[in-house]
């Protein structure tokens, strides 16, 4: 609730307390950050729960790592965890996935990186991969 809200100190405090972290409290912590400008601490958040044997990510998670990844502008980490994704947790990449991914290519100006893409996806884009503006 903390870190949807952009109350990063407060959402830090509540996530130290807690005995036991599931995947939903790492994946919350991970989007709070990543959405708030934190993105870095979002990405290393993000490692500390892969250390943590008893969870593991699911497609929400790798939402929230690839949006920070898109607003820190880490590109190559981006694409690196966008095929651990897949090769390594077997989650099948969905539109939001590939919409951030588009978001993180257009943003660091590989726009023909992120129109092959577009292009090689399963499924027809819609919003989530062109934006809203």
């Amino acid at each position: 609730m903390y870190a949807k809200s952009g109350e990063a100190k407060s959402a830090r405090k509540v996530f130290s307390d807690l005995k036991r972290k599931d995947t939903m409290a790492w994946t919350s912590m991970i989007i709070g950050l990543a959405m708030h400008g934190h993105g870095e601490e979002a990405l290393s958040t993000f490692k500390r729960m892969q250390e943590d044997a008893t969870v593991s990510p699911d497609q929400i998670t790798y939402i929230g790592v690839l949006c920070a990844c898109s607003h820190v502008g880490l590109v190559e980490k981006g694409r690196r965890h966008f095929t651990e994704m897949i090769n390594v947790y077997g989650i099948e990449p969905t539109i939001e996935h590939y919409g951030c991914m588009v978001d993180l290519l257009s943003r660091a100006g590989h726009f023909e990186e992120a129109e092959r893409l577009v292009e090689q996806m399963p499924m027809q884009p819609n919003i989530a991969v062109w934006g809203d503006s």
